[in-house]
């Protein structure tokens, strides 16, 4: 089985962020770690962005999952397949305009 990250790029609607961050903190991650093949979760409040002719608006959250399996697409089919139902209820908190979801495999690590 390999290891793989999940990245998300997020913004919540402004004003929300209270609402955003308990949702997300408290809802949202377990909710996605109950999936299989995914093994924990972290957010964190993005504090810099560059951003090189892309022309992005300014996220205000970064989350990473951690998630092991030997097809990150399947996981990611199994996340997206109850996105928005009872099993994993998004907030109106959320703005998913331009969001970002990447997923990437460990190839070297330092120290």
């Amino acid at each position: 089985m390999a290891r793989f990250d999940l990245v998300v790029l997020s913004r919540c609607t402004p004003g929300e962020e209270a609402a955003y961050e308990d949702w997300y903190a408290n809802q949202h991650l377990p909710d996605v770690c109950r999936i299989d093949g995914v093994v924990s979760a972290r957010l964190t409040k993005v504090r810099y962005q560059k951003d090189y002719d892309l022309d992005a608006p300014p996220y205000g959250y970064l989350t990473i999952y951690e998630m092991d399996g030997d097809d990150p697409n399947d996981i990611m089919a199994r996340i997206l397949a109850v996105s928005g139902s009872d099993a994993m209820p998004l907030s109106p908190a959320l703005n998913k305009d331009k969001m970002i979801q990447a997923i990437g495999e460990t190839i070297a690590t330092y120290p």
